[in-house]
């Protein structure tokens, strides 16, 4: 009989960014929170010494709403890269390593999908070689896989999945574990449009490097309403938080990284009660967030978004990072 080769699985949350998104690729601070939207990815040594992933991902995975499939070798490359990063770190003996990823998180809407697939791979496939990877170590990993979706990544979102919890975090990779006694109730809405962050982020360093003075005052306001935000949030002032939250939005339209869809869906929630609202993630379509006063008014906002079209994800922020779930 065939010996059965013991399967180890590792999940990583999805991640929204409260404040500093685009600006972090540029040397502001971010902060950022894990959320219970999670990829789960289980590994298990092969011996064909080939690197084989599979993956399930969630079927609206097209870029504004052209219904190309998706050529899965795009979106298997970097896992497979995940997955070959690992291998170089621990040596084995034998190479080959069987990945079967199942991703949960809505594709290109903001929410670190990508990251959250690579850095379950990375902690599975080490385990599955017998070796517990450190966070730091699983961060730094993260980064090679995510170059080739994102170009040049920030590291937020590798950070925030990695870590867990609240973050606030700088590149090239200062993060700080943020406490909170309560968390803030806040809305995730998916327009459905989804694109390519590493176009949308792209597009804005170039422009950073035309209007270089613009764009320094900008780094350093996100800088303040980054610091200021996490002191809100530390404290529990939601009202400023929200403030902070809506000032940010608006650079973030001043730098053209906005839609339509989004803004729609940030007004109504306003309109609603929302004490701040804004888009989280590249922008250009995927997710918006709104802070809420409560639960109650949570729903009524949620109820007025799905009547528009946005579909609103039910999370629980601020979980756990990545964690080895042992055999599977």
């Amino acid at each position: 009989p065939k010996k059965m080769v013991p399967t180890i699985a590792a999940r990583a949350p999805a991640k929204i960014i409260l404040t500093g998104e685009h600006f972090v690729v540029l040397g502001a601070p971010a902060l950022a929170m894990a959320v219970n939207l999670y990829s789960t990815a289980h590994a298990s040594r092969n011996e064909t010494g080939k690197v084989e992933v599979e993956a399930t991902l969630p079927l609206r995975l097209v870029d504004s709403g052209e219904s190309r499939t998706v050529k899965s070798e795009e979106l298997l490359k970097p896992l497979r890269m995940a997955a070959k990063v690992v291998l170089d770190r621990v040596h084995g003996n034998t190479r080959g390593v069987h990945v079967r990823v199942e991703c949960n998180i809505p594709i290109g809407a903001g929410l670190g999908s990508s990251a959250s697939t690579s850095v379950a791979i990375i902690a599975a496939v080490a385990k599955s070689r017998g070796v517990q990877l450190g966070k730091k170590e699983i961060f730094r990993l993260a980064y090679k896989p995510e170059t080739l979706i994102h170009n040049k990544p920030s590291g937020v979102d590798q950070a925030t999945t990695t870590y867990g919890g609240v973050i606030q975090y700088k590149k090239p990779g200062k993060v700080k574990s943020i406490k909170i006694d309560r968390r803030p109730s806040i809305l995730i809405c998916d327009t459905g449009l989804h694109r390519s962050t590493g176009r949308l982020v792209g597009a804005v360093v170039k422009r950073s490097k035309r209007q270089e003075a613009i764009y320094r005052d900008r780094v350093n306001e996100v800088t303040g309403i980054t610091v200021s935000a996490r002191r809100a949030l530390e404290g529990g002032r939601n009202e400023e938080l929200g403030e902070l939250m809506n000032r940010n939005q608006e650079l973030l339209q001043e730098i053209g990284v906005s839609h339509p869809a989004l803004e729609r869906l940030i007004k109504a929630s306003m309109e609603s009660g929302a004490l701040g609202a804004k888009l989280t993630g590249a922008g250009g379509g995927g997710c918006m967030i709104a802070l809420c006063k409560g639960d109650k008014s949570k729903q009524r906002i949620a109820r007025r978004l799905r009547r528009m079209g946005g579909t609103v994800y039910n999370t629980s922020l601020a979980v756990r990072g990545v964690e080895v779930l042992g055999d599977s």
